[in-house]
């Protein structure tokens, strides 16, 4: 009996779960159905809206389209242009951060700007826009380096393209500059006052000093070796010398000159190289210069579209409150 009664009850928990899902699935369903109603709704009053006063809302955007147009021709040109440098000695977020400093000089068209960038005045005014970043260069990969990561994936294209992007993304770092300038003559002459600023720049110049100290302490020590390796190489030519003349076989000491020799060799080209590397030393170096473009950046369609949806957007505001004011 008490085994019917059990059985009875489970029965009872199991429809009362199957009801409880019922319900809540009903649920789901007629709010999806009310959502997908309302959206209908909107959109098909929308374009009722939108097809009564087509006329008047082209007119706003043939208007504001012809507005952003005068605006372009109106405005002064500028030409744009960016250029690539590399260090190898300074930190590059420190050559950004310098570079970047001077934007807030510019909008606050603070005239001491000449004379950090070493430029006549007139040419400080032309440049209104400067901005240095971090970009990594995409490297070329190999002709069959992509067939090797379909390889490997099995067939998984986002994997794939993913592996590819990450590979091409690995090139080398490099600081960009990017200037807008009224004056398209006086680019070279803002590159080299560039240059020279990060140059001449306090933390830099304690860079340099600290890098030169150290190649000279070098020099120095590879100096004093080659002397003390010098007068080994003396003693024991010497001492060749004195075993040819009592008749016996100098080899043993002729294995040691040629290690001398091979030594003092190694350290003179070392020398060679770090003289080399402290006269070759610069805090930066330009990759890709500024190109002086002819032409300057066409603005025209960016006003034209920016105009014709904000004509557009206001057209259509007002007359959506005109039609629906009495309804407020």
């Amino acid at each position: 009996m008490s085994e019917e009664i059990k059985d009875q009850q489970n029965k009872e928990k199991e429809i009362d779960l199957l009801s409880i899902l019922g319900n809540i699935f009903s649920a789901i369903g007629r709010g999806i159905m009310a959502v997908a109603g309302w959206i209908k709704t909107t959109l098909l009053w929308f374009f009722g809206f939108f097809k009564k006063h087509f006329w008047v809302l082209f007119a706003l955007l043939v208007v504001g389209a012809a507005a952003g147009y005068m605006k372009a021709r109106l405005q002064k040109p500028y030409y744009e242009t960016e250029m690539l440098v590399e260090t190898q000695i300074i930190p590059r977020a420190q050559i950004a951060d310098r570079i970047n400093s001077l934007q807030n000089m510019i909008d606050d068209k603070n005239d001491a700007l000449a004379d950090i960038l070493n430029l006549p005045i007139d040419e400080v005014h032309d440049v209104f826009y400067i901005n240095a970043d971090i970009v990594n260069v995409k490297v070329e990969l190999p002709a069959d380096y992509k067939e090797k990561v379909r390889k490997k994936k099995k067939g998984s294209e986002e994997e794939e393209e993913e592996e590819i992007e990450k590979a091409e993304e690995l090139g080398p770092q490099f600081i960009r500059i990017t200037v807008r300038l009224w004056d398209n003559e006086n680019i070279n002459r803002l590159e080299e006052a560039l240059v020279e600023f990060v140059e001449n720049d306090p933390y830099t110049q304690e860079r340099l000093n600290i890098i030169r100290t150290h190649n000279q302490m070098e020099r120095m020590a590879i100096l004093a070796e080659i002397e003390q390796l010098s007068l080994f190489q003396k003693k024991n030519i010497e001492k060749s010398s004195a075993i040819m003349t009592a008749g016996n076989s100098p080899l043993l000491v002729q294995n040691e000159e040629k290690t001398y020799v091979a030594e003092i060799l190694a350290l003179k080209n070392n020398l060679l190289a770090l003289e080399r590397d402290s006269v070759l030393t610069k805090p930066i170096s330009v990759i890709q210069p500024f190109v002086p473009y002819q032409n300057p950046v066409d603005r025209t369609l960016a006003n034209m579209v920016g105009f014709a949806l904000l004509f557009f957007g206001i057209g259509y505001g007002l007359l959506f409150i005109r039609e629906n004011w009495s309804k407020i």
